[in-house]
């Protein structure tokens, strides 16, 4: 079950970051578009499905070192853009050059955005699980002392 909820967090927070960047590339970009609901959100949702079938790239069966880390997010990068650009081409979301560097600008912005976020959560776990490893080796203190 907690794997479930950690993967449903995961598409929630994805799912977010792609409607702030559809939002902000609207607002700088296209600001007088008119997007189709319905299809849109779902379009977005598929989106996000893809984008979290991309993670695959980080799948190791042992922990990934630093170096690791960096060659697969580098890999998943590339990845996302090879696979979101020729569909958000295909769904008419951009049309010439000039918007496909600038689509391609906002997948590389979203994914450190992830990052950021990933970041941020990892630290505040790490600094709950040190507070309850604290605890624990404070009462094993007090009890063997």
């Amino acid at each position: 079950m907690k794997k479930i909820v950690f993967w449903l967090h995961r598409f929630v927070v994805a799912y977010g970051i792609i409607m702030l960047s559809t939002f902000f590339m609207c607002l700088l970009f296209n600001p007088t578009s008119e997007l189709p609901v319905v299809s849109f959100f779902g379009r977005c949702i598929l989106f996000t499905l893809v984008c979290m079938v991309t993670l695959v790239a980080y799948y190791s069966k042992k922990e990934l070192t630093f170096g690791e880390w960096w060659i697969r997010t580098i890999l998943h990068a590339v990845l996302l853009e090879a696979v979101l650009l020729p569909l958000a081409h295909h769904w008419e979301f951009w049309y010439g050059p000039l918007d496909a560097i600038i689509y391609a600008s906002f997948i590389l912005a979203a994914k450190i955005l992830w990052h950021l976020i990933d970041f941020g959560q990892s630290v505040r776990t790490a600094t709950q699980i040190n507070k309850q490893l604290l605890r624990r080796h404070d009462s094993q203190k007090e009890g063997g002392a």
